[in-house]
């Protein structure tokens, strides 16, 4: 119940935030108007102090610990964390995909699921895509989205980074209704969140070194070219969500899957009587 309450409280907590809609801009270039959206940071001097906990936070440990998991772990192993931590998205995933009305997509993320936790050794390996059964992981931020939930203005987290109210709800949405999070009893729900957000951590920072890398020095405003970074790819995101037709596909759930001749897993042979 007090978990019902909370979410509850946030959501109302970004339905007060919409208010705070992305700021327009015009601006005249060679006699014609155009257009910019930019991104609406209010909190900008409190999101830099933020920020920079961050950097200083990333710099002396988790870049650190990145880099030296990359050296010594091998890549075909660290695959194996990147597909097991993949698949246990998966759950809720499907649930995503059902209350955004996207059928197809939550029968695709739920086979998959199926697949990679069984034939797929509990998702250390991909059989699914294989299959042709390819998904990408959804959150309950971008479900808002299409419920049509503003996103509200910008916001840095510590630890957390780049986020806004609504992907903020969203993600406490995810963490407290996530079905993973509910097998087992005992203290394997919260063993199975420090796994999930500690490995999770490090391996989205090692496969994103040179990246953030070359951004940081490449980059006048750092803080402005990540604030860029993460309203575009949510944006984008948003708007491939609400884009979707899914009433073409929701009849042809497993038709015309391609084969991925070049995946390597288990030594694996289905028979079909």
């Amino acid at each position: 119940m007090k978990y019902r309450i909370l979410i509850v409280l946030f959501l109302s907590s970004i339905l007060v935030l919409q208010g705070c809609a992305s700021k327009e801009a015009s601006v005249n270039y060679n006699n014609s108007e155009t257009k910019i959206v930019s991104v609406n940071d209010p909190l900008e001097k409190v999101n830099r102090v933020v920020f920079q906990f961050n950097i200083i936070f990333d710099k002396l440990i988790l870049r650190p610990i990145a880099v030296t998991y990359k050296a010594i772990v091998p890549e075909f192993v660290r695959n194996r964390v990147t597909y097991s931590l993949n698949n246990l998205g998966m759950p809720i995933t499907a649930v995503n995909n059902v209350l955004q009305g996207e059928l197809r997509k939550a029968g695709v993320s739920t086979s998959r699921f199926i697949i990679n936790s069984t034939i797929g050794i509990l998702g250390f390996f991909d059989p699914a895509a294989s299959m042709g059964l390819v998904a990408e992981n959804e959150d309950f931020g971008q479900t808002l989205s299409v419920w049509g939930v503003e996103s509200g203005p910008y916001l840095v987290l510590p630890f957390l980074g780049p986020s806004t109210p609504r992907d903020f709800a969203g993600m406490l949405s995810t963490s407290l209704l996530d079905p993973m999070y509910q097998v087992g009893g005992g203290s394997a729900p919260d063993s199975l969140r420090t796994y999930r957000m500690g490995t999770g951590a490090v391996d989205f920072r090692s496969q994103n070194i040179e990246i953030l890398d070359d951004l940081q020095n490449n980059s006048i405003d750092y803080y402005a070219a990540v604030r860029s970074f993460y309203s575009q790819g949510r944006e984008s995101q948003a708007s491939n969500n609400l884009e979707s037709n899914t009433q073409d596909q929701e009849n042809d759930i497993f038709d015309d899957f391609a084969i991925d001749e070049s995946y390597v897993g288990p030594d694996i042979e289905i028979i079909y009587d």
